[in-house]
């Protein structure tokens, strides 16, 4: 269980890894192209068309196939189950030809059939029936015997017993079969295509392997891959409508599902997710003042960054457990997340749907590499090393008082920086100066969590800035925090690298007078509750206005 962790988070640092290697120039990308070429190439075959065109060619070839040599195997292993003498004389013809591998059939099919689509589908109807008609057979000698001695009991003849024991019983087992064959069918046509076909998946790889575009060829076995898997997911549906005996196990696994969902959507703390959702409106919307927009790739930046910090949040949670930071969460008394203390959520869950985020996001990111540039790559590398060793690690980022500092370099400039540099593949001095606002707040949302844990961070031996200088310096801290956004804002207004527009964030001075004021007057932890909510809002309606500021500026210099 220790090492679990590390089993689900290797998957996604051999893709960074990979990603950075290239880059680096450690490994050839004519040999290995990184994985960022591979989605841009995948995204490349689906808007041209050609993508659907071989998907649809295949499936079809794959569906007659499996139709064809699915239902007499069916209908063949029934009998077979049923007919001891039908056995005798079928089961040894399909358990000799069973093991001849099926792609030493395919040139004595072209030779019988030609070239042409009948060979292909023949192909996979044979291969598939030999594959089924033994486990077909196999799952109705499992049946009960009783069952068919009570159906004869009662003068049932073979077809009453076909149609009301043998085919409802050994219906699970068909069920199985029939995803087997499925999935190899899949496997096959590949292999098919590969031999006198213009188009399909098969032929797709084939043909990228033969002019050397590997990033292509990748990209279609990335297409397979999702294609198997949404054939398990419909199979599955199918098994459900087919049982209905099984409907209230299937009603309860339903219910479990829908409230894990709502376990896990908790214990993301979506509530979080402006502190990533603002710094990357603000980028976008400076890209687009000065014309470059792409609202597909806005979309992709916005659900990376939530994925972060939804990762983050979670690996936080996991990790604070591990150290018995949270422990006084267990009571449900304050704070967010604790679905581990309350036993909402197993420790592995948690650390599993974290990484799973972090997964989502690094796949997200390399896209945008293949897009916008390599600058993205660094970006996203340190925003992911940070979500990750912010509490994981020896030298976890919150317990040695750089936290404050990781989070307002992380989500701050450099997420306002990638969200512009995404749409506008550059960097600028002025984007910089922007971001800077966003950065000192959204680091007093965690300074204000760390003043609420103080006392107990303390007990637990984590080193926060707060626990560093105490309250009295903590409460300095956090007005220097707050102070440096309005301060930073007018310094980039001052400098050019903002519009004057963007004054309209002062309208929230008030809100953060109020919010210092209550800083200075709360020790205990439930009243700095209140403060930590009241600072992520000030965080939330500053940078709109920040976001409406540019906008405004964009619209009247439009109209003028």
């Amino acid at each position: 269980m220790r090492n679990r962790w590390l089993s689900l988070l290797s998957p996604l640092l051999l893709l960074v890894l990979w990603e950075a290697a290239v880059q680096l120039g450690w490994i050839n990308r004519l040999f290995f192209p990184p994985p960022s070429e591979v989605f841009a190439a995948l995204g490349r075959l689906a808007q041209g068309g050609q993508l659907a065109s071989d998907v649809a060619i295949s499936l079809w070839r794959v569906g007659a196939g499996f139709v064809l040599g699915a239902l007499p195997a069916i209908a063949l292993g029934l009998l077979m189950g049923i007919s001891p003498t039908l056995r005798a004389i079928a089961q040894p013809l399909a358990a000799a030809l069973y093991p001849v591998p099926k792609i030493a059939l395919l040139p004595l099919i072209i030779v019988a059939l030609g070239i042409g689509e009948e060979s292909k589908v023949a192909f996979i109807a044979v291969s598939v029936f030999f594959l089924m008609v033994l486990g077909v057979a196999s799952s109705v000698l499992q049946v009960d015997a009783h069952y068919f001695d009570v159906a004869r009991s009662f003068r049932a003849k073979p077809w009453d017993v076909f149609w009301t024991v043998a085919l409802p019983a050994s219906l699970p087992g068909t069920l199985t079969s029939l995803k087997l064959g499925l999935g190899y069918a899949l496997t096959l046509i590949v292999g098919a295509e590969f031999v006198g076909a213009r188009e399909g998946i098969g032929w797709r790889i084939w043909e990228s392997y033969t002019i050397y575009a590997l990033d292509r060829m990748l990209a279609a076995l990335v297409v397979i891959a999702l294609i198997g898997w949404l054939m398990t997911v419909l199979l599955d549906e199918l098994e459900f409508a087919l049982l209905p005996w099984q409907a209230r196990s299937v009603q309860i696994h339903e219910a479990r599902a829908r409230r894990q969902a709502r376990l896990w959507w908790g214990a993301a703390r979506p509530w979080s997710y402006p502190a990533a959702i603002v710094p990357i409106g603000l980028g976008t919307v400076i890209a687009a003042t000065e014309g470059r927009f792409n609202l597909w790739l806005f979309a992709l930046t916005l659900v990376g960054g939530v994925a972060m910090q939804a990762g983050t949040n979670l690996v936080n949670d996991y990790f604070d457990h591990v150290r018995g930071a949270d422990a006084k969460r267990a009571l449900g008394t304050i704070g967010i997340g604790g679905a581990i203390q309350r036993g909402e959520m197993r420790p592995a869950q948690v650390l599993a749907l974290g990484l799973g985020c972090f997964a989502l996001a690094t796949a997200i990111g390399l896209y945008l590499v293949s897009v916008s540039g390599p600058w993205l790559l660094w970006i996203g590398l340190f925003g992911l090393l940070v979500g990750f060793f912010y509490t994981a690690g020896p030298f976890a980022l919150a317990y040695v008082g750089l936290g404050e500092l990781a989070v307002f370099l992380a989500m701050g400039p450099l997420m306002v920086i990638g969200a512009y540099y995404v749409q506008a593949g550059a960097v600028t001095w002025m984007v910089l100066l922007a971001s800077l606002p966003v950065g000192f707040l959204v680091s007093a949302i965690l300074h204000a969590n760390n003043l609420r844990d103080l006392d107990d961070d303390r007990a637990a031996g984590k080193r926060t800035l707060a626990t560093l200088l105490g309250r009295a310096g903590a409460n300095v801290e956090m007005y220097f925090l707050i102070a440096g956004a309005y301060v930073a804002a007018l310094i980039a207004v001052l400098a050019g690298a903002a519009p004057w527009w963007t004054a309209l964030a002062a309208v929230t001075l008030p809100a953060a007078w109020q919010l210092a004021r209550r800083v200075s007057a709360e020790t205990e932890p439930r009243g700095l509750q209140a403060v930590l909510k009241l600072t992520a809002q000030l965080h939330l309606s500053f940078g709109v206005l920040l976001i409406l500021g540019w906008l405004g500026a964009w619209a009247s210099a439009v109209l003028r």
